[in-house]
């Protein structure tokens, strides 16, 4: 099979304009600019993306088949033990903000569908996660909280 044409998945998360992750990428890095502005100490490490489970559906009245993609945003921040308190704070408004603008962004995407047909087919209304805290091993006196965000993609299938 020969790859033709760029997939809708792929033009929601790289397309370079609207895709999820230049958005996610600049709003990070605008997020951690504007914190360590303010004299936060802490240190935004890379993040991940998983695709985790797919399904594909057809309704009657579509055209083509719907896909929800499910995906999960791992993003850690690292700081020191001792201010184990005041990185939870700064990940719950990190959190925040993350959130807040993963559902702006797909407030966009879906005007795009509206008046293109593409690719985003629902707006993300609902977003799950959690904060995870360990310790980091290689560098004694330093925590990691990784926030992991989750969510659904629903878009229409191309083929």
């Amino acid at each position: 099979m020969t790859v033709t044409e760029t997939s809708n998945i792929r033009k929601l998360l790289c397309d370079p304009d609207l895709g999820l992750i230049p958005h996610l990428e600049k709003s990070l890095k605008d997020l951690h600019t504007s914190a360590i502005a303010n004299g936060e100490k802490f240190k935004l490490e890379p993040y991940d993306i998983e695709l985790k489970s797919c399904h594909t559906q057809k309704h009657p009245n579509d055209q083509k088949p719907l896909v929800t993609q499910s995906m999960s945003i791992k993003i850690p921040l690292t700081g020191k033990v001792q201010d184990k308190m005041h990185l939870y704070l700064i990940a719950s408004e990190l959190q925040n903000q993350i959130d807040i603008k993963i559902i702006d962004w797909s407030a966009l995407e879906r005007r795009q569908y509206d008046i293109h047909g593409i690719p985003l087919k629902q707006p993300i209304t609902k977003i799950d996660g959690e904060m995870n805290y360990e310790l980091v091993f290689d560098r004694p006196g330093y925590c990691c909280i990784t926030l992991c965000r989750q969510f659904d993609l629903t878009y229409a299938a191309n083929y």
